[in-house]
């Protein structure tokens, strides 16, 4: 959905922007630089209901078109289950040997959330300040402040996408939590199992630890209803855990996994459940002709089930689509259900109907009436009240008045007393009668729309809390006439980035990012932000790519920006549409902007490269048309400049499609005419079937060497990584060197060098790895236990003091400086260990200063971290003799000491 928002944060600066300088540093010399501005420009265009499935379905296929193998056009899930026991694999490795000295810290932003499904209050708390939370992409976090600060519980190595959570109500088992993985709806990484779950993890110590339930870990080489998962909950009476999963409903007995209710159609068939406190469990099936669509109750959820509602019974009762359901707190007889109805909030129709319902005398009764519908609103996406095809729908009931309800969809809404009061009334997401974000109070938090979960305080009733594409917020006090809100987005680290940039000015810390949902952000000191890990908005809409540079004699900073669908935008010499005229774009818009010579600025068309010369006085009517990658209407996924100052003799560019294509155009800047990339020269490595989708993930020309490009693709199935020396010879000679990365989908690449020791990084769907030489070294992960496995979707590099900006899709953005890699021959030698010979062909003699090694235990690890064997030492001498040749990793342990050391068998 796009966000257009105006924010408190932005208002400020830009009174404060005619009176405020912040100093850079640059050579010892300190330069002044103009706070900069931000672009307020708000695109109110309404979008049907068909436009915004269009957007949200755009958001899928770009992720399908990154991930699935060229041949079968699927994503195969074998190999992704083997892509993540891979990292895994190499993060166990980095943790027994640590071989880089790189410190990777976070850039935030840290005062932002992304997109929250699933919120709860410890209910052995009374100070409410322990709560819990989880992100679609990010992974759950914990709070014992009250959302002043988070912590990541969720194992760093692991499936990141937390859709449900829930802890055990009964005394004395409160310390038993479970969490759920698999977004089925609204994930950019979803369709065609992109990124489906692995079903359920369990806490016993209050959501600190978490282990897999092994009975809910579906085979990965296929399809499982138990990969998607929408709601969990615990009967208060026996511990049961009931799962909405896929078309189906689960009881969890604590060994075993039972299906209680199943639907055996097709169709998306999103479920809910929910459970009174006698135990009472009600499900429900998404209403779309499916044999099982309506809603269901059994007096324990295990068997007995009766249908208490379809299409048609009651009279009016109409669900096309997903129904979500709440139970009444304060009267376990009564439920809600709110459902997709099918209308168009285009045609000034509500988009959900609402349902409350008494088990006493099983009655229904229709509250739809009393949706908001707000005078003179009539906004799409907005008003009257819009649910995005079930994207964000939610029903909560306060717990001690069964009749005052909360509604979420785009934007949030409550109503103090559904039988007498008239109309639910607004208290979040969008402001009433425009897209700008909803605002309580002055000088209180703005709130964020996309609303998908709203849970009352277990202790404290007046208490509401809200997650929503924008994170987590709480209001103090939900019956106030004028709703305020609070935000806990502290180090809840959320963001998911598409595309990130640096600041190329030596030693300044502004960084600039396009994520999705929640727009173009910027960061770092340097823009007068109190640390560089909080961030400020700078533009709306869901964040594409970006791109800044120095002007005015770098007192000024140019940025260039944009959103879905096409839309690039600038600030200088006023904010503005570049767009080409006539051009159409990808989704994801993307453009390169040349970052040592910044006046070059490209744009990719879809399957057409414009060209600019003059980028801060560029207009839509003044780019150059380049014309076509060639015939087979590739799209331009990746482009890519030398570095250095421009050369007409040896400057070139690197245009990537998504076919496999890589053009290479030679002085560039002087080209023109719709045909100049048909007369490129096409230095594609050998092998790619063009007919099928090959994506061009990165093309990372290294910074003073333009014979040396390392080139990526996405795609699974295929051979996604390749080097070249001699990049600027007639006929360029690739190298495939994915190595231990073979099962991975390659997303971004960078190539460095400092001190003469070039070296390459590889962003991943599974984290980030480097090489020194990947035509012989295995690669490495990085920062395992602070960037972890998340989609590095985006890598920029600042040559001049070897800054390294990390872009995630699901945690924010890291930042390291790129220094010589020093391997750490005895990364953990508590036993004083050393041996000989080494490299060895044989045997390899141990030799502890401090220890008698005798009956230590030895593990010998390959370089991915797998056991090749482990015993037990008997003398200093250990048979080596039949290793394969290649590098290993011995570990040994005596009297809870350990030592680990590196040794290479010839």
């Amino acid at each position: 959905m796009k966000k257009i928002s105006t924010y408190t944060l932005i208002i400020i600066l830009m009174v404060a922007v005619f009176s405020t300088v912040i100093l850079l540093k640059k050579d010892s010399t300190v330069e002044k630089i103009k706070l900069v501005q931000f672009d307020s420009e708000m695109d109110s265009k309404r979008k049907s209901a068909d436009e915004k499935a269009l957007f949200s379905q755009k958001r899928l296929e770009h992720e399908l078109k990154m991930q699935r193998n060229p041949l079968t056009g699927e994503i195969p899930i074998e190999e992704k289950a083997q892509e993540l026991q891979k990292a895994q694999e190499l993060k166990r490795n980095q943790e027994l040997f640590k071989s880089t000295t790189r410190t990777y810290i976070s850039r935030g932003p840290s005062n932002f959330g992304g997109r929250t499904r699933a919120v709860r209050v410890d209910l052995s708390d009374v100070t409410s300040n322990t709560i819990l939370s989880g992100g679609v992409s990010s992974g759950l976090f914990r709070t014992t402040d009250g959302g002043s600060s988070w912590t990541k519980v969720s194992p760093n190595d692991d499936i990141h996408n937390i859709t449900a959570l829930v802890q055990d109500p009964r005394l004395g088992f409160q310390n038993i939590w479970y969490y759920a993985t698999g977004e089925r709806t609204g994930n950019s990484a979803t369709l065609g199992s992109a990124y489906r779950g692995r079903g359920i993890w369990k806490s016993t110590d209050n959501g600190v630890t978490w282990n897999q339930i092994s009975a809910t870990d579906s085979p990965q080489e296929s399809f499982n209803t138990i990969d998607y998962i929408m709601a969990l909950e615990v009967s208060p009476i026996n511990g049961d855990l009931m799962v909405a999963g896929y078309r189906t409903i689960y009881r969890y007995d604590g060994a075993t996994l039972h299906t209680e209710l199943q639907n055996a159609s097709g169709g998306r068939l999103m479920t809910d459940v929910v459970i009174n406190s006698q135990g009472r469990v009600f499900a429900s099936f998404e209403g779309n002709a499916s044999t099982q669509e309506g809603v269901w109750t059994s007096p324990t959820g295990n068997g007995s089930w009766t249908r208490i509602a379809k299409n048609g019974d009651p009279v009016d009762w109409n669900a096309t689509g997903r129904i979500v359901l709440a139970n009444a707190p304060s009267n376990d007889n009564v439920i809600y259900a709110l459902y997709q109805n099918g209308k168009d909030n285009e045609q000034g129709e509500k988009e959900a109907d609402l349902w409350k319902y008494n088990l006493v005398n099983n009655t229904w009764t229709n509250f739809s009436a009393k949706l908001p519908d707000e005078a003179g609103g009539n906004l799409a996406g907005n008003d009257p009240f819009s649910i995005q095809g079930g994207y964000d729908l939610v029903v909560s009931v306060k717990p001690d008045n069964e009749n005052f309800v909360v509604i979420g969809g785009t934007g949030a809404y409550r109503i103090a007393n559904i039988v007498s009061d008239t109309e639910f009334t607004r208290i979040g997401g969008y402001a009433s009668l425009s897209y700008a974000s909803y605002t309580g109070a002055i000088g209180t938090d703005e709130h964020h729309a996309d609303i998908h979960e709203l849970l009352f305080n277990p202790h404290n009733f007046n208490q509401l809390f809200s997650g929503t594409d924008g994170g987590i917020h709480k209001t103090t006090n939900i019956s106030e006439p004028t709703v305020s809100w609070i935000s806990l987005n502290n180090n809840y680290l959320t963001f998911q980035f598409y595309h990130v940039a640096l600041d190329q000015f030596t030693g300044s810390n502004i960084v600039f990012g396009g994520a999705q949902d929640n727009g173009t952000n910027l960061g770092g000191t340097n823009i007068g932000l109190p640390n560089n890990s909080e961030m400020s908005r700078y533009f709306g809409g869901d964040g594409v790519a970006v791109a800044l540079t120095r002007v005015e004699n770098n007192t000024a900073i140019q940025f260039y920006y944009g959103s879905q669908n096409g839309s690039i935008r600038t600030n200088k010499p006023t904010f503005r549409s570049i767009k080409p005229d006539g051009s159409s774009s990808q989704f994801v818009t993307y453009f390169y902007l040349d970052p040592d010579n910044p006046t070059n600025l490209y744009y990719a068309g879809k399957t057409k490269l414009y060209k600019t010369n003059d980028a801060q006085n560029v207009t839509t009517l003044t780019w150059d048309d380049l014309g076509p990658m060639g015939i087979n209407n590739e799209d331009i996924t990746r482009i890519s400049a030398t570095r250095g100052a421009y050369n007409a003799a040896t400057s070139y560019l690197l245009i990537g499609g998504d076919l496999g294509t890589i053009l290479k155009l030679d002085d560039p800047i002087s080209k023109t005419g719709s045909i100049t990339l048909t007369l490129a020269k096409d230095i594609s490595p050998p092998g790619f079937p063009k007919q099928n989708f090959t994506v061009t993930s990165g093309l990372a020309i290294h910074p003073t060497n333009p014979d040396i490009v390392l080139a990526t693709y996405a795609n699974y199935g295929i051979d996604n990584i390749f080097l070249t020396t001699n990049a600027t010879s007639a006929n360029p000679t690739w190298t495939q060197v994915e190595r231990n990365l073979n099962n991975h989908s390659i997303r971004s690449a960078v190539v460095t060098e400092i001190d003469g020791q070039i070296l390459y990084f590889v962003g991943t769907a599974r984290g980030l790895y480097s090489s020194t030489d990947p035509t012989s070294s295995d690669w490495i992960l990085e920062g395992g236990n602070t960037i972890g496995l998340p989609v590095v979707s985006d890598l920029d590099y600042r040559p001049s003091d070897n800054k390294l900006l990390i872009g995630t899709h699901g945690n924010g953005m890291f930042e390291t400086e790129v220094k010589t890699l020093s391997v750490n021959s005895e990364p953990n030698n508590a036993l004083g260990l050393s041996i000989f010979p080494n490299p060895t062909i044989n045997e390899l003699r141990i030799n502890s200063d401090l220890y008698n090694l005798n009956n230590a235990s030895f593990n010998i690890f390959d370089i991915n971290g797998k056991t090749i064997r482990k015993g037990t030492l008997n003398d200093s001498k250990l048979d080596v003799i039949d290793l394969k040749s290649g590098v290993y990793i011995l570990n040994i342990e005596k009297e809870s000491k350990r030592s680990s050391i590196k040794f290479i068998k010839n």
